[in-house]
């Protein structure tokens, strides 16, 4: 990108990120602070799905491009060139889990598009009355599918790196305690043009935009939440990313991470992750806030895994497996 053009692209992404601060409540409003900890429904939206996003500390929405970008910035659906299919399984905190399927395709010089599968399952839970009497057993769980796409917005003329992409995802909600309940929402994403000879990208998404579950007589908002992203590649082999990150119900957080590829022959590569995260920083203790991880793709297929600490409450394993085909 020339320096005009870069120029542009910086004054177009001005309006962009004033909204995106005048979207976040003052200090003392319900929202984006501590105080409001707690206060929105659906929190399994916020759990990261994908080993690879997961080991870069959770800064992942600018590099995102696959099948795993519908849960983080449905505009990296755009890098999809052929099809793309990612699976993941990853055993949670106190015997949960969280699964996500997602596909996508390429839909030509339209853009792309995909479908996704989010499910957390916080297994089998003994239920008992107020004296403590047995009633059973329950099984509460959280799912969510969502349908998107991504496409180019200006600059048709121009090389695909140096133009505007948007993406946007609704997507379905279900929740279940001992009764369960059901909500649309929706997803946008941003991607600029990259910048500095095609070596920086800058990303803006929000999740979550609207929809609430109500649970007995108490309705809660599902967690909107903001990312403005960042990717610096520094060689053919070597990245690092960075997002800030605001939810409704939590103080916003740095998130920064990086990814070394090594090439291990024509067809093979192996990857080496590591990122850390500044969210609820004081509010365990051990250790926390980091993530390491790697990967391996030998020609369409790739294997991806994700340590993640969280100090006193355990360790979370993320493993993921794509094919681009």
């Amino acid at each position: 990108m020339g320096k005009g053009a870069m120029r542009k692209a910086l004054r177009a992404a001005l309006p962009a990120v004033a909204l995106c601060a005048l979207a976040l409540p003052r200090p003392a409003a319900a929202g984006f602070d501590g105080s409001s900890a707690g206060t929105a429904s659906g929190q399994f939206l916020k759990m990261a799905s994908g080993a690879r996003g997961a080991a870069m500390g959770e800064a992942y929405s600018a590099l995102a491009d696959d099948a795993f970008a519908l849960d983080w910035n449905p505009a990296g659906l755009i890098h999809i060139k052929k099809n793309s299919m990612g699976l993941m399984h990853s055993p949670y905190l106190s015997g949960s889990s969280l699964e996500y399927f997602g596909y996508a395709e390429t839909a030509g010089d339209v853009g792309a598009w995909g479908v996704a599968f989010k499910y957390m399952d916080y297994g089998k839970i003994t239920r008992t009355d107020p004296s403590g009497v047995t009633l059973g057993s329950f099984s509460p769980y959280d799912t969510s599918i969502g349908v998107g796409f991504a496409c180019y917005i200006t600059g048709f003329n121009k090389d695909p790196e140096d133009r505007f992409v948007l993406g946007a995802t609704g997507k379905f909600v279900k929740s279940k305690i001992l009764s369960g309940d059901n909500t649309v929402s929706a997803d946008i994403g941003l991607n600029f043009p990259y910048m500095f000879d095609n070596t920086f990208l800058l990303s803006m998404s929000a999740q979550n935009i609207m929809g609430s579950l109500r649970y007995d007589k108490e309705e809660a908002p599902l967690p909107l939440i903001l990312r403005l992203g960042t990717l610096t590649k520094l060689g053919d082999h070597f990245s690092v990313t960075a997002d800030i990150v605001g939810s409704r119900d939590a103080l916003p957080f740095l998130a920064m991470g990086s990814e070394l590829r090594i090439p291990a022959g024509a067809d093979m590569d192996v990857s080496l992750r590591a990122g850390f995260n500044t969210r609820a920083i004081s509010d365990m203790g051990g250790l926390r806030n980091v993530a390491f991880g790697g990967g391996v793709r030998y020609t369409s297929y790739q294997l991806d895994y994700a340590f993640s600490p969280f100090g006193d409450l355990g360790t979370v394993h993320r493993f993921s497996a794509s094919i681009v085909f």
